[in-house]
């Protein structure tokens, strides 16, 4: 072998020897090294990423106070929710609504009641919350006639307060009325003395 052939044959091995050991072949930018721990994000979850799930319900914590009904809220990575309660004092307002509408009507008829209300808490076109929904000017007349100041809270009105916000009878009611269809929306159903509308 030449002078010249094995200094080019030198050269040549140097040059791969090095490119080997840099983490490059042959002038190709695929690295074949274990990437450096120290660029490698470690990704250690916080306390508000960890779901807490108690093993027995009755004893979690947002049963401790009877004013909360607990209700399922998710979040996202970098979305703050906030989480939604219904107040003891809600409920009982909803109950003593219902009582004004619907006293002399039957359990459906005073679950439909209290749908209406929940179903507009839902609805783009009403308040958010029942207390809004139910003292809106010029929409359940007890709150404004003196009625409701006749009427009492009962335990087993509250209770079909608690039952519907858990799994509501009809979602779609909307409007009710007495011996009629309001002129609003779209009629459903009678029920009793109660005639139930949609929205649309």
């Amino acid at each position: 072998m030449s002078d010249s052939s094995l200094y080019v044959w030198l050269t040549v091995t140097v040059l791969v020897v090095s490119a080997i050991s840099s983490g490059y072949v042959f002038g190709s930018e695929t690295s074949v090294n274990t990437i450096p721990t120290e660029t490698i994000a470690t990704y250690e979850p916080t306390e508000s990423a960890i779901p807490v799930v108690a093993e027995d319900p009755k004893t979690a914590d947002y049963f401790d106070n009877a004013a909360i009904v607990p209700v399922e809220v998710t979040s996202c990575e970098g979305v703050t929710v906030e989480p939604t309660h219904i107040s003891e004092a809600d409920i009982e307002l909803l109950a003593l609504l219902t009582m004004g509408e619907a006293e002399g009507e039957s359990e459906e008829g005073k679950r439909l009641v209290i749908d209406t209300v929940l179903n507009r808490v839902d609805s783009p076109y009403y308040p958010d919350t029942i207390r809004e929904v139910i003292y809106q000017p010029n929409q359940f007349s007890p709150m404004w006639n003196g009625r409701i100041e006749r009427c009492e809270v009962r335990e087993d009105i509250c209770q079909l307060v608690r039952e519907e916000l858990e799994s509501r009878t009809n979602y779609d009611v909307i409007f009710f009325t007495a011996g009629q269809y309001s002129k609003y929306g779209n009629p459903l159903f009678q029920v009793g003395n109660h005639y139930f509308s949609s929205y649309e």
